[in-house]
């Protein structure tokens, strides 16, 4: 079943009423949000120009100009997010940021940045033909030798996570109604013709979902329910990566200078 931009808008209005300026905002389980952000953090450097495509209620963005001196321009399609965004107060930021409200599929390059990141926002366009749009507008925001971080998600790992559970009897695990993933190759080919060469993955998730998704609820009581909420995933997020296990990861492309 398909969904369009009125449905992503409604979604999340619902979730700016329901998390506010909370991490669990478009991510319930916050052990990933965790996981997340110190991925992409592990790409930062001071003094550069970034870009956030998708920012929500900017709890991400507000934890990195806490830690980093960057110039940051952080941008959401729903306008009930960037309300909330633009409420932060920053006491002893180290970096700035600028929030504002815009859709990546009609985004105008004011200026190009050194690093751009997405976190599960370009999904939420419902076609590829859209999604193809907003990569090409990233790109086109990207100075030469810049760095786009696609921390998507991608059929590849949720196949591999599905095959595995299916070796455990347990149901797969299907795609979100509000999502269209990623097909890898598809992905990687559509970059490279737009001039971004694919630096490296990182399936920083991998061991955290297999332990949660295909170990925990493999050895639960009968009956019981699996929920993120449980203490052994205080044990699985500290596990090693190996693998790919996880829809979302982080495609690292690099712009080619001419």
């Amino acid at each position: 079943m398909g969904f369009n931009l009125d449905d992503i808008v409604k979604l999340y209005q619902s979730e700016a009423q329901k998390h506010g300026d909370a991490g669990t905002s478009t991510i319930q389980d916050i052990r990933t949000r965790r996981l997340e952000i110190n991925a992409i953090f592990s790409y930062l450097r001071d003094h550069q120009r970034v870009l956030e495509v998708g920012c929500g209620n900017g709890y991400v963005a507000e934890a990195m100009v806490q830690e980093f001196d960057v110039d940051l321009d952080a941008f959401d399609f729903s306008e009930e997010m960037i309300a909330i965004a633009q409420n932060r107060t920053f006491p002893n930021a180290r970096g700035r940021v600028n929030f504002f409200q815009a859709d990546i599929t009609k985004f105008d390059v004011v200026t190009t940045y050194d690093l751009i990141f997405s976190e599960r926002c370009v999904q939420n366009l419902p076609t590829w033909e859209q999604q193809k749009i907003g990569l090409r507008n990233i790109a086109c925001a990207l100075k030469p030798g810049g760095e786009y971080l696609m921390l998507e998600s991608f059929w590849t790992g949720l196949n591999n996570l599905n095959a595995a559970r299916r070796e455990l009897d347990l149901e797969e695990i299907s795609e979100s109604w509000h999502n269209r993933f990623f097909k890898e190759e598809e992905t990687k080919d559509y970059m490279e013709s737009l001039g971004c060469h694919l630096a490296d993955q990182n399936c920083f998730l991998s061991g955290y979902y297999f332990g949660s998704r295909v170990l925990l609820p493999a050895l639960m009581p009968k009956g019981k329910p699996v929920t993120s909420k449980s203490i052994l995933n205080d044990y699985f997020c500290a596990l090693p990566p190996a693998g790919d296990f996880a829809p979302m990861k982080i495609l690292r492309f690099k712009k080619r200078k001419p």
